[in-house]
């Protein structure tokens, strides 16, 4: 009968991640638990305990405080089986759980134990100290302790080793790829989350958004605008891919858009899912101050804000630091927001993440210009242009370029370049068409007729290459991130 329970647990873990059929998974495990109501504790019965938990932790079907408790039960339960792998996995996902709800000391300290007893003890299933290990890679990317996180990728590289197969499982190697992300490592970032998304699409497509969302969040800072939409709508319903497409809403200028899938995102997490919901917030507060709602940006920002308090990493507090920065300076408190500003650059700088201390950068110049401040500005602009070209973002450091040619309008460049997508400034900066060529006009007139490049080059006798080329420079003339804002400025203009 234990070996059938068992069966039937492991059962519901394939429906879950093979198929993300979650109801049949929890029928499968309701039909172990029936087979194991009347019997003496056992290893089963914790690893019952750690799959509810598990698919309640995914699919949210119970509160974090239900999968924690579920979760610490198999930990406590393996402990006295002397099972290590039910104690393991037990800490780690219990780790994730706490986490999440914003109890980041007492989750990273059962996360911490739990990585030491994956690299200590002998498990019976290969799968247990990688399933820990991927648990605490996962939670620390996502309250932005990268530092912790590089230390957790380490050790699951000498379990790999051990094992002899692939560093990485798809989730957490996608978390991974997104710590390689902020740290500016982009090259090694696109390996690991062009792979994990590969891996996870082919074998556990249910599990995929993750991965397709946060390279989707790496295509937003190369700069390639369009394929990063591409994934997050790949992603589905996942919120960091909902965010993602809010985020190029609101470059593209439409702000009720971006409010829209903040609230929905909102709507749709669990109301103690704290480290959920904080995208959602700070899309939000930027939503509803460029659509000139101040009272609903501080609201949004002031939730934003307590969060990222309650969770306490750098990063996070950077990201709020620089939402009310903009929001202060959209008000007229100049003044705060240049300190807000640069305590998020000093924020970023101690969470080692050198991109989002680049936009923050452009934030304070803008800021800077409003206090007539130019030449504080221009260094601000400088330090930002620098960044960005050795983090290889061709698309922030053309824009900066450009704001920092002489006799240029350095406040309305400054705007330009901080309007770009990945960034915290959220409107589309625009110069006049009399910029481009009557070629480029003429492209971009069948771009806003919904052409493609093929039909445009049919269109045209030209090649593809020739049309992708000339959508590149127009867009790089007018400063707009996406062929979607290339179609509302012809619209705006009446270029049609």
């Amino acid at each position: 009968m234990l070996s059938a329970a068992r069966m039937a647990i492991w059962l519901a873990s394939d429906h879950l991640d093979f198929r993300g059929a979650d109801t049949i998974a929890t029928g499968w495990l309701e039909r172990a638990r029936r087979m194991l109501a009347d019997m003496e504790p056992s290893a089963e019965h914790g690893w019952l305990l750690l799959h509810e938990a598990d698919i309640a932790l995914r699919v949210g079907s119970a509160t974090l405080e239900t999968v924690a408790r579920l979760s610490l039960e198999a930990a406590e339960l393996g402990g006295k089986l002397g099972v290590p792998d039910l104690e393991t996995v037990g800490l780690g996902q219990a780790g994730v759980a706490l986490v999440a709800q914003g109890n980041v000391e007492e989750g990273m300290r059962r996360i911490d134990e739990a990585t030491s007893l994956a690299l200590a003890e002998e498990f019976e299933l290969a799968v247990s100290p990688g399933w820990a290990l991927c648990s605490a890679v996962s939670a620390s990317e996502g309250v932005g302790d990268f530092p912790r996180a590089a230390q957790f990728c380490g050790s699951m590289r000498q379990l790999a080793d051990r094992w002899g197969g692939r560093h990485f499982a798809g989730v957490c190697r996608s978390a991974y790829g997104n710590v390689l992300a902020t740290g500016g490592d982009w090259a090694s970032a696109e390996d690991e989350l062009v792979a994990a998304a590969g891996d996870l699409k082919a074998a556990r497509p249910a599990m995929a958004g993750g991965s397709l969302a946060r390279l989707g969040a790496l295509r937003a800072r190369q700069g390639r605008t369009d394929e990063a939409r591409e994934q997050f709508r790949e992603a589905g319903a996942h919120p960091m891919g909902q965010v993602g497409l809010g985020e190029l809403a609101l470059a593209d200028g439409d702000a009720a858009g971006a409010a829209d899938i903040a609230e929905r995102v909102l709507r749709n997490t669990a109301d103690d899912a704290l480290l959920s919901q904080l995208p959602a917030f700070e899309l939000l507060a930027l939503a509803r101050n460029a659509q000139g709602d101040p009272e609903g940006a501080r609201d949004a920002a002031e939730q934003l804000v307590e969060g990222a308090q309650e969770l306490g990493t750098n990063y996070l507090l950077g990201r709020a630091s620089a939402v009310a920065a903009r929001l202060d300076a959209s008000v007229g408190h100049p003044d705060n927001a240049r300190r807000r500003c640069e305590d998020a650059i000093d924020l970023f700088h101690r969470a080692s993440a050198p991109y989002e201390e680049a936009k923050a950068r452009l934030i304070l110049a803008e800021i800077l210009v409003g206090l007539g401040r130019d030449e504080a500005a221009r260094g601000e602009l400088e330090a930002a242009h620098g960044a960005f070209e050795a983090l290889g973002a061709t698309a922030d450091a053309a824009a900066a370029a450009r704001a920092l040619e002489p006799g240029g309008d350095i406040g309305g460049g400054i705007r330009a370049a901080a309007a770009r997508p990945g960034g915290a400034s959220g409107g589309a900066g625009t110069t006049a068409a009399s910029e481009l060529s009557p070629r480029e006009l003429e492209v971009l007139r069948l771009v806003a007729q919904g052409l493609s490049d093929g039909e445009i080059a049919e269109r045209l006798v030209v090649s593809p290459h020739t049309v992708h080329r000339h959508v590149a420079n127009i867009r790089a003339k007018l400063r707009l991130p996406s062929r979607t804002a290339a179609v509302a400025y012809a619209t705006r203009e009446g270029l049609l």
